[in-house]
């Protein structure tokens, strides 16, 4: 069981969102959404600004009618991908399609009695464009399933080809048909063919699927997630579009179109960000379904979507005239300034759609929070109506709220269980044992450390012997692959070896070695040997004096000799004034790879820590100060130069980003206030690493 575990967590920890065709979808999304753009900004000047202003709230009905059918077609994607990852199988689609064209019948009954009532909130002259676009419903509800079947099963090309040659016949069909004069019933009918041939290139790769056979197993979706998809996305959808229909009903029809042309420029911001939530969410589903970490796939998708909409919102907000003047033209140029603000707000909606996808992956009600927003969003404008601007204004209140509401929950850690019995087979020895049983243990984390690492282990064994101190040396292979451990075995007979299965990151192999230290006082060492291990001898001395609660090695010490390149002088001085100032940490140099702490400090500490990567040692130091432990003793460390360094310009990054999450558990959250999963003052336990983490040890006992 425990190896299975494993493998799926490793495997899921290599998921790329480009593999098995993801990149294709992507490159076809963009597309599509440009295609799409593009037909808008073709019929903006075919049309002209009144015509224009009635199409766009018409294809922002079209947009909620798409999203609405996307999140059907994400809760066939969820069934099919849990169903894969849980057992491999497929499925017909036969009932599922035969239900999916049933339900795309009754919309179209119902869009078209709604017509009367819709045509006259958009002052429209006729009820054709509003029984087109009911007429529209049907194909596009069909397609769902098979789109969703396609994507749960990753097949992503196919999908690709699909909504290329759809949106290709939109553009095609729609620019003949207002060329000849058919005006805004065109440019609907145009929308009908495209979904009618996009549903054919899906259906075709499916066609053997309508059914398998006597006794083959039929795609069944559940009411629950399909329900949560279609409240999630189309509480988005609605969301997205609100602004336009209302300045329809507001504005006078010049202002309206301006409007109309600012609110669909701005979801450019949202082209690429929705490609990556459709690529990303069966991995989402799937790891749901199969108990594995979502994490990378969650931190890849939305620092994607990101940089991805923030270019775009960079774009709109720097040069909003040029973005306005070369889609819609100069007839348009009132529109500029309200871009400016609807971009922003663009960016805030990339990411609380792509948060969608993650709530819906998780089951979860917050999937549904972007209703209270549309609502909060009809009321600001209810009440600031008096123009372009104070709709724009409306729209980024809104949107950023959205995007700190549903973010919160993502960022706040879950509460992991830190009972040690867990994995106390695996382990033999924890931090479960009454009274230390050695004077100091030393932790030394590595990853395809190179030929110093041998000597400088061998070195630390000769330091604390000759210190007089019982000792143990936990060496943790942090998934090293360059075959160091097999010359561990000769170094001494006090070290330990434990084997992680995976590059986890320096501070979860420090996790996990400290977790199993049995002496009074524990320590760590960089394995790299920039800092030699004779300097060990002066912090063991001063443990021995001064029985203190950390002793830190300080590269900012008046005695410290440190030879390390300008560059990283840079860094670590910058990093510095940032934790002083977000943390108000005495400490001159939190970042030195070489401390040693109390054991009852560490029981407290260690508990309660997240952090897996470089900045464990300074979350460390904030919770010990948290916890209100002050007895921290700065001592002179001499730095070697080397020729190489793990310091990269990625993990400069990863630290930066480590270091406002700490921040956010301490002011926000106050996660370090409260102790997840078990006492840690009236314990001698220590965290230990998370199920799934393949151990293995070798040395004495």
């Amino acid at each position: 069981m425990r190896a299975r575990i494993t493998t799926a967590l490793s495997a899921a920890r290599r998921v790329e969102l480009t593999r098995d065709g993801g990149i294709a979808l992507l490159v076809a999304m963009m597309a599509v959404n440009i295609a799409n753009f593009l037909f808008n900004v073709i019929m903006s000047r075919m049309l002209g600004e009144d015509l224009y202003g009635a199409l766009g709230s018409l294809l922002g009905m079209v947009s909620v009618v798409t999203v609405v059918v996307g999140a059907l077609q994400l809760a066939v994607t969820q069934a099919v991908a849990e169903r894969e990852a849980a057992a491999g199988s497929r499925v017909a689609i036969g009932r599922a399609l035969a239900a999916a064209g049933g339900l795309g019948l009754l919309a179209l009954v119902v869009m078209i009695g709604l017509s009367p009532a819709l045509s006259g909130f958009l002052h429209l002259a006729s009820l054709l464009p509003v029984v087109l676009l009911a007429v529209y419903l049907a194909p596009s509800i069909a397609g769902l399933v098979p789109q969703g079947v396609l994507i749960g099963e990753r097949r992503f090309a196919e999908v690709a080809r699909a909504l290329l040659v759809g949106v290709a016949a939109r553009i095609t069909i729609g620019v003949i048909l207002v060329a000849i004069g058919m005006g805004l019933d065109g440019a609907l009918l145009a929308s009908v063919a495209s979904a009618i041939v996009t549903l054919g290139m899906l259906l075709w790769p499916l066609h053997e699927r309508m059914s398998l056979g006597e006794g083959s197993a039929n795609l069944g979706v559940r009411l629950g997630p399909a329900a949560l998809s279609l409240a999630g996305l189309g509480g988005f959808a609605f969301f997205t579009m609100i602004d336009s229909l209302l300045a329809r009903h507001y504005l006078p029809a010049g202002e309206a179109g301006s409007y109309v042309a600012a609110s669909t420029a701005a979801r450019i911001a949202l082209f690429l960000p929705g490609a990556v939530g459709i690529i990303a969410f069966p991995r989402l589903a799937a790891a749901r379904a199969a108990g594995t970490d979502p994490t990378r796939v969650l931190r890849q998708s939305l620092s994607l979507i990101a940089v991805l909409a923030g270019l775009a919102g960079l774009a709109m907000l720097v040069v909003p005239g040029l973005v306005v003047s070369v889609l819609f033209g100069q007839a348009y140029s009132a529109a500029a300034p309200v871009l400016r603000i609807l971009g922003l707000a663009a960016v805030a909606m990339a990411i609380v759609g792509q948060l969608v996808y993650v709530y819906v992956a998780r089951h979860s009600g917050l999937a549904t929070a972007l209703w209270v927003g549309a609502g909060g969003a009809v009321v600001l404008i209810g009440m600031f109506h008096g123009g372009p601007m104070s709709l724009a204004w409306s729209m980024l209140v809104m949107s950023g709220l959205l995007a700190v509401v549903m973010l919160l929950p993502v960022l706040r850690p879950a509460e992991h269980s830190r009972d040690l019995a867990d994995i106390g087979p695996s382990t033999g020895e924890l931090w479960a044992i009454p009274t230390p049983e050695l004077d100091v243990s030393f932790v030394v984390p590595y990853y395809n450390p190179g030929p110093r690492f041998c000597p400088n282990l061998a070195a630390l064994a000769g330091v604390l012997e000759r210190s007089g101190v019982s000792y143990e040396i936990i060496a943790v292979s942090d998934g090293s692959t360059d075959g160091c451990d097999a010359r561990l075995g000769a170094v001494s007979p006090y070290l330990r070896l434990v084997r992680l299965d995976h590059n986890w990151g320096k501070g979860q192999a420090l996790r996990v070695g400290l977790s199993m230290g049995r002496g009074a006082y524990l320590g760590f060492i960089d394995a790299d040997g920039d800092l030699p291990a004779e300097q060990v001898a002066s912090f063991v001395a001063l443990v021995r004096s001064h029985d203190p609660d950390v002793v830190l090695g300080s590269k900012r010490h008046p005695m410290s000799e440190v030879a390390y390149p300008p560059l990283r002088r840079l860094y670590s001085w910058g990093f510095q004034q940032l934790v002083r100032v977000l943390f108000a940490l005495k400490v001159r140099d939190t970042q030195t790879g070489l401390k040693i702490v109390r054991r009852e400090v560490l029981a407290d500490v260690l508990p309660r820590m997240l952090e897996k990567r470089f900045a464990f040692d300074l979350e460390l130091l904030v919770v010990a100060r948290r916890l209100g432990y002050r007895r921290f003793f700065e001592a002179p460390v001499r730095i070697e130069e080397r020729l190489t360094s793990t310091v990269s310009s990625r993990a400069v990054w990863s630290t930066l980003v480590d270091t406002l999450a700490i921040f956010y558990r301490l002011r926000v959250l106050r996660w370090y206030d409260r102790v997840p999963g078990i006492d840690a003052r009236s314990s001698a336990q220590l965290g230990a690493p998370e199920a799934g983490i393949a151990i293995a040890q070798a040395g004495p006992s």
